[in-house]
């Protein structure tokens, strides 16, 4: 079980980047960095993220002993654990590969993944009291009586839990938790790459976490990073 310790800001650049230069010094597995906002947050692959009043930004160090290639697996954990929070207070709640989490259909949180040597860098963003137009918060999806603070307390407690079964089953039962609350599976769905898009039938998951594609050509395609769109 990882001890967690929280250093907390009023306002910071990125937690993910206090994060990292404290993994870089040595700090240990647990290092939380938590901001009350951002100027300059982002998400995956340099999106900004949005800072609105309380919410939930915040850092992490994780020191994983998994091979590189089963590092991606640790976004579905994260996902399994921010789920499992949110599940006590939304209905609804549904996984969007390969790292963010829907209420409704809407975004409640994005979840950030950064290699740093040995260091796992894990940034989470949660809409707890606030949300962009087109997302959701936890306080309008049900859980009017939470903030920043109960939902960080009952995250790491969940993580907690998730790599418990992690460390003793392995990434099976965790896969199979997160596909049961996968949003468009055995849906048609497209996934943007960098140079192109792909249309076909979300068909589930790879042990390593890649998303299995069905091209109209009966094709399996396995595709390990991209955006994914409904409709």
């Amino acid at each position: 079980m990882i001890g967690w310790s929280i250093e907390r800001f009023d306002e910071l650049t990125s937690t993910q980047d206090l994060a990292r230069e404290r993994a870089v010094a040595g700090a240990s597995e647990g290092t939380v960095i938590v901001a009350a906002a951002q100027t300059a947050g982002r998400g995956r692959s340099g999106n900004v993220w949005q800072t609105l009043t309380g919410n939930l930004l915040t850092s992490f160090v994780l020191r994983p002993k998994v091979s590189l290639a089963d590092i991606g697996q640790y976004s579905f954990l994260i996902a399994v654990a921010l789920s499992r929070v949110f599940k006590l207070h939304c209905k609804d709640v549904q996984n969007k590969w390969p790292n963010d989490i829907l209420v409704g259909g809407k975004k409640i949180a994005g979840i950030l993944l950064e290699k740093e040597d040995e260091a796992l860098i894990v940034g989470i963003g949660v809409n707890v009291a606030s949300a962009p137009e087109d997302k959701i918060c936890v306080q309008v999806a049900g859980g009017a009586d939470q903030t920043a603070d109960t939902i960080l307390d009952a995250f790491l407690a969940s993580l907690n839990e998730v790599l418990a079964v992690y460390a003793t089953y392995g990434f099976e039962p965790l896969r199979q938790e997160w596909l049961s609350s996968a949003a468009n599976l055995n849906r048609p769905i497209t996934v943007r790459l960098p140079s192109t898009s792909i249309n076909g039938v979300f068909e589930g998951l790879e042990a390593s976490g890649a998303l299995r594609l069905r091209l109209e050509s009966g094709e399996i395609k396995v595709i390990h990073s991209g955006e994914v769109f409904f409709g």
